[in-house]
């Protein structure tokens, strides 16, 4: 994921907390929508469900929550 995020160039895969039942992935980019574009195949295409992401822009104002 992090290579594809890289290679598009819409931000980067910044690390990941593991623990409680949980998977937690941090990505950062410019535009979140474009991140999760590049990453959405490969988020769905992990078996850990029940699975969300949250989008937030940079102002952190706009949120929103997308169930994989």
């Amino acid at each position: 994921m992090a290579a594809a995020v890289e290679a598009a160039g819409v931000g980067e895969v910044d690390g990941n907390e593991f623990g409680g039942g949980e998977a937690v992935l941090y990505a950062y980019g410019a535009d979140a929508e474009a991140l999760f574009k590049v990453m959405e195949p490969i988020l769905r295409s992990v078996l850990f469900r029940p699975a969300y992401v949250v989008l937030r822009q940079e102002s952190r104002e706009a949120e929103s929550r997308v169930d994989l």
